[in-house]
């Protein structure tokens, strides 16, 4: 029986997918459990998907793009009694699973969150640090009722079970609200871990603050009056 399905959505990350995989294994190890680490190759020019197979990956496909459209492929394709998602920039440490699988017992999602933890210099612009993040956080709590500190962390654990009554209907970054709200509609319980976030070096972001701060808004409203 597969324990802990690793998610990784990937866009063009074969310089740092192989450190992202290693460490999961290595948390499988350690843990004395079955895993199994899934990769979601979304329309990489690069060499990811080949990288992520020869790590000891499962490598799948995901040709809409989008994160959250390369998110649900994930989970979709996922066996474990618990699914990890996060980043495959390595910007996520994925030898902290361990942690997040402690505290996953007593709840539905174990999320982490970055302002309560570490952010390493350069991992995050100050205006997603100090406006973005904070406002969007703010809002989710106010209409939702949730009471997290970090509502755009990409590193989050939960019962595979708990997908079995949601429709996920978002496609790119506004999914990582939806995740939540979908969760917080449920009554699901989410407990939250401080963590760090570390820089990626001589890479671009793939946000765009203004565009996929108004996505994120616009489905919190909207997914209020049609819950």
């Amino acid at each position: 029986m597969t324990e802990i399905s690793v998610v990784i959505p990937c866009y063009n990350e074969e310089a740092n997918i192989h450190t992202c995989i290693s460490k999961a294994f290595k948390t499988f190890e350690i843990l004395n459990i079955a895993g199994e680490i899934i990769v979601v190759d979304n329309n990489s020019s690069d060499k990811t998907a080949q990288v992520a197979a020869s790590s000891g990956a499962k490598v799948v496909f995901c040709p809409e793009k989008g994160y959250g459209n390369a998110l649900r492929c994930g989970f979709a394709n996922a066996d474990g009694e618990y699914i990890i998602m996060g980043d495959g920039d390595d910007s996520y440490d994925f030898s902290i699973i361990p942690e997040f699988y402690k505290e996953i017992k007593d709840c539905d999602m174990v999320t982490g969150t970055r302002l309560k933890g570490v952010i390493h210099k350069n991992a995050m612009p100050p205006l997603h640090r100090y406006i973005g993040t904070p406002v969007l956080t703010f809002i989710m709590n106010a209409l939702y009722g949730t009471k997290i500190s970090d509502s755009q962390c990409g590193m989050r654990m939960f019962r595979r079970e708990c997908l079995k009554n949601i429709q996920f209907k978002t496609t790119g970054m506004e999914f990582a609200s939806e995740l939540f709200i979908c969760f917080a509609q449920k009554n699901y319980t989410i407990k939250e871990i401080p963590i760090h976030l570390y820089a990626v070096n001589n890479r671009k972001s793939k946000l765009n603050p203004l565009r996929d701060g108004f996505r994120h808004l616009c489905y919190m409203i909207l997914a209020l009056h049609n819950k």
